[in-house]
């Protein structure tokens, strides 16, 4: 593969947001490149010595963290790791500083719960005092719903920055109510060509394989139900009984600020505690717990809730 840092426009695209710092948001449809353009762009502003972060918001193929949840990474000491004659092509030995449980490894039907934890994910970044924030997005770019998911994104990060990655002219549409905005600069690139689409199969193994190395210490933990509140956005009906409707279901554990401690998967629910699979150690934190809409198998293979 070529070494990305000899593609067009890229070092033009590095001095643009070096001089005009702030959030930069990422666009392309499935296998466009914008995971390593992410790093690439992490990595070079690091060596410029700005401080950046960076949210990981495909929730189905997650550059770091788990699936179904956003993921924030402040970046310190060029924690990218890379290769030679390839670039930067990963986050090395990086854990998320914040995580965002949507529920969901795809943001339809899940709009507005993705843009909210967009918006508190970049607020914690700023709050670490992050002078550049990128933001890697998911290929869901078709559509009136795909419009609208982008166009808020941008908004409520208030992007100065939207790199558009496309074959022709795919993006387009997404990028015009922002053409020609004093606080906003457009960056068009062309997708790579060395770039191997992945299949169905291989982005399935890829979350089974995360979702495994995650779970592989959880131990079964009980949470009195009189400590947490419950949010089921799923409408799984409580009021029918417990355990059955809701065993293998994902679910996150959050703190009084609905911000991620971590994930969990129930094996019983009934009217007064409830029994999950976890590895978290301690639970005392945990103040809401939100129900996904998908539950794994004891392959650690995902299956969305009907």
């Amino acid at each position: 593969m070529t070494d990305i840092q000899l593609l067009p426009g890229l070092r033009e695209l590095v001095d643009s947001i070096d001089r005009q710092k702030g959030a930069v948001v990422i666009l392309g449809a499935t296998d466009t490149g914008k995971t390593m353009l992410a790093f690439y762009l992490s990595w070079e502003l690091q060596l410029r010595g700005r401080k950046v972060a960076i949210i990981s918001a495909d929730l189905g193929q997650s550059a770091f963290g788990l699936p179904a949840t956003l993921g924030m990474a402040v970046l310190n000491n060029i924690t990218i790791s890379y290769q030679a004659n390839r670039g930067p092509i990963s986050i090395k030995n990086t854990k998320p500083h914040s995580i965002y449980f949507i529920g969901s490894t795809s943001p339809l039907g899940h709009l507005l719960q993705t843009a909210a934890g967009l918006k508190k994910l970049s607020e914690k970044a700023q709050g670490e005092g992050a002078e550049v924030l990128i933001i890697d997005t998911s290929g869901y770019v078709e559509g009136g719903a795909a419009w609208e998911l982008k166009f808020h994104k941008i908004e409520l990060v208030n992007a100065r920055h939207i790199v558009a990655i496309q074959k022709e002219k795919e993006l387009e549409d997404i990028l015009t109510p922002h053409e020609h905005r004093r606080c906003r600069t457009i960056h068009r690139l062309k997708v790579y060509e060395g770039i191997r689409p992945r299949s169905y199969e291989q982005r399935r193994e890829y979350r089974r394989e995360k979702f495994s190395e995650y779970f592989k210490r959880a131990i079964i933990k009980i949470i009195p139900l009189s400590k947490v509140r419950l949010i089921n956005p799923v409408n799984i009906n409580k009021k029918n009984g417990s355990g059955s409707p809701y065993k293998r279901l994902l679910v996150g554990l959050n703190d009084d600020e609905n911000i991620t401690i971590g994930l969990g998967i129930i094996e019983d629910l009934g009217f007064k505690e409830l029994h999950l699979l976890t590895p978290v150690e301690e639970l005392k934190k945990v103040k809401i717990v939100r129900f996904g809409a998908i539950r794994l198998d004891e392959g650690w293979y995902d299956e969305k809730i009907s």
